[in-house]
């Protein structure tokens, strides 16, 4: 495949977040560096900050649990956000909302964890988008079964390698927060925290 050129490229360092814009059109692939590293994913519609990536809304239009290649990602309103356009792994998570500081204090005795809700509140603060407003994310690469009961099994590692990615195309000009997961307590992540690299390119 003929290499992309890209418009902007950056490396979000493992336990750390990011946010920048995406315009129509263009294409956004994220990847997974290291391995199973999972990528918490949130958009929030540029020109209407009340509307955003919905993982409810994009479960009941899909009709199913997770995403992939050919899939569309649906705003809280059912529009469509983004197109999945290339999948190199398939295992995604809808279910679940972000780390926060609470999970770590209950489940863990643990104070003053890093997390994705704070990563995309310190983040997004440039966009006026405060902790309170943090959607729930699509969880790439994460691999969270359910069992036949509907109870959710125990955390599993990611089946992401070194270098497996997901490309989207966004729909609208959007607002995109990633956090590379922090979570180094359960297998969530393979107990090893790493980086996350994002992409925009023009074409794909």
């Amino acid at each position: 495949m003929k290499k992309k050129m890209s418009l902007k490229e950056q490396i979000i360092p493992g336990g750390t977040g990011a946010a920048f814009e995406i315009k129509k059109g263009e294409y956004l692939k994220v990847t997974d560096v290291e391995g199973k590293q999972v990528a918490d994913f949130i958009a929030i519609c540029l020109t209407n900050k009340k509307e955003f990536l919905s993982t409810a809304h994009t479960r009941t239009m899909n009709g199913r649990l997770t995403v992939t290649k050919g899939d569309k990602l649906f705003s809280n309103y059912r529009h469509e956000l983004f197109e999945v356009v290339e999948d190199t792994v398939g295992v995604h998570d809808t279910l679940y909302p972000c780390c926060d500081s609470q999970r770590y204090r209950l489940d863990f005795n643990v104070e003053n964890h890093r997390n994705c809700r704070d990563n995309f509140a310190q983040a997004l603060r440039e966009y006026g988008i405060d902790y309170g407003y943090i959607p729930d994310p699509l969880n790439l690469f994460q691999n969270s079964p359910v069992n036949s009961d509907g109870t959710f099994a125990a955390p599993t590692e990611p089946k992401s390698k070194p270098g497996d990615f997901v490309v989207f195309q966004a729909l609208t000009d959007l607002i995109i927060g990633i956090s590379s997961c922090p979570q180094d307590m359960t297998p969530l992540c393979g107990y090893n925290i790493t980086d996350i690299k994002s992409e925009i390119v023009q074409t794909w």
